[in-house]
């Protein structure tokens, strides 16, 4: 590119011509940060609360990996916590019942069945949950730990009793009994449906024969496939290894796909300023036909004047998204201080005008999360930024095509 186009587009861009407004210009590069700060906003906040839920489910429900099958071998056991990237490989089991607090009706229950030393091989799992009461104790054959909501619901505290609808023998038999149990812990996970539904028992508080199932958590688990395909060289042919991926595919779909969704019609800013640049750029170029003239005049061909007007259009995305950017940034970072402060301002509004309304954008109680996380991963806000230098520059391109329409012999005719 010769460097006279850069030279008059940066002219053209930073000083409009006399007699002509800057406010188009102003209002693209505004249209275009107010769309890529909004879309960086709200993917940031997004992912924050995909990220949590993601966390949650790996960490407490499905685990990176799982072996199920004939696990009885218990050399199969030494050999999985040796395949490289395996953190932590435990057993549990998994069984829906019924449990009732001394004053309550009888509700469904997932009761999760560790080993006693879980916290010493996943220490994840502590930092996974705030204990509200009691202890992590599950030395106790007859001692259950239970989720905040559902300790509510039952009406219990630590130190009541429950009851569990267990069985009375092997896993095949069809003789239940109600077990009373004592609750020795009450957790949270800021995951709703696992502190609503779910009891954490030993396994010899089990009198039935429950099948077992190896928990596998690895140091990155995007590593699973990798892991996965060691481990089927290991086991035998009655063990099933199944990932995370396959096991969480519903969920994780319906999360990608709602994220997918809101960034689709959050680029219909774009499109709208798009169009704005488009039309500027057409008025732009009509504000200096004789200025394109006296360049055709002088040697320039149409694709060098085309490409003046395309930086100009690159300009305006370049600094849209830039200021975008650093703004989506600053926001993400502090949004839990924005939803204060909006509060208070609009709260403060209403009071003003005797308005007895009050609102809370963000609360944790109808949330079930302590704050809102934010989190922007490089690559994407990477996107975004190149979707909208990318969208400005199409719409000055295609307005440029009027320059082709220019001869510098009937504009000079009478210059």
């Amino acid at each position: 590119m010769n460097q006279w186009i850069f030279l008059v587009a940066k002219r053209y861009f930073l000083s409009p011509r006399r007699g002509s407004s800057p406010v188009p210009t102003f209002l693209s590069v505004l249209g275009i940060a107010a769309g890529v700060m909004t879309l960086c906003t709200v993917l940031g906040v997004m992912n924050g609360f995909q990220y949590s839920t993601i966390e949650a489910i790996l960490e407490l429900n499905s685990y990176h990996l799982r072996l199920s099958g004939d696990l009885e071998d218990p050399s199969l056991w030494a050999r999985v916590k040796k395949v490289p990237n395996v953190r932590s490989a435990f057993p549990f089991s998994d069984m829906e019942t019924l449990i009732q607090g001394s004053f309550s009706d009888p509700m469904i229950c997932t009761l999760r069945f560790l080993p006693l030393d879980i916290l010493q091989v996943d220490p994840s799992l502590q930092k996974m949950l705030t204990l509200i009461e009691g202890s992590f104790d599950l030395t106790d054959p007859k001692g259950i730990l239970l989720g905040a909501e559902l300790s509510k619901y039952l009406g219990v505290r630590v130190g009541d009793t429950v009851k569990l609808l267990l069985r009375e023998g092997e896993v095949h038999t069809l003789s239940f009994q109600m077990e009373p149990f004592t609750v020795k812990g009450i957790w949270k996970s800021e995951y709703y449906e696992y502190d609503a539904g779910w009891g954490f028992v030993s396994f010899p508080s089990s009198r039935s024969k429950i099948p077992v199932t190896m928990g596998i958590k690895l140091v990155n688990r995007f590593e699973d496939e990798s892991v996965r395909r060691g481990l089927m060289k290991i086991v035998p042919p009655t063990v099933k290894v199944t990932s995370w991926r396959e096991y969480n595919r519903a969920i994780f779909g319906a999360l990608r796909m709602e994220k997918t969704v809101m960034m689709i019609l959050i680029t219909l800013i774009f499109l709208v300023v798009g169009g704005n640049i488009y039309r500027s750029q057409q008025r732009h170029i009509s504000e200096r036909i004789e200025e394109i003239a006296v360049l055709r005049a002088m040697g320039a061909s149409r694709t060098d004047i085309q490409s003046v007007f395309v930086l100009e259009g690159a300009f305006i995305g370049l600094l849209g998204a830039g200021i975008g950017s650093t703004l989506g940034f600053f926001l993400s970072g502090r949004i839990n201080e924005v939803f204060r402060v909006t509060e208070r301002v609009v709260n403060t509004l209403f009071s003003l005008v005797n308005l007895s309304l009050r609102i809370s954008l963000f609360s944790p109680a109808n949330f079930y999360i302590s704050e809102v996380r934010a989190i922007i991963p490089l690559g994407e806000a990477f996107l975004i930024a190149l979707f909208a230098v990318c969208s400005t520059t199409l719409a000055a391109f295609l307005a440029s095509y009027r320059v082709s329409s220019i001869y510098p012999v009937e504009v000079l005719r009478y210059e």
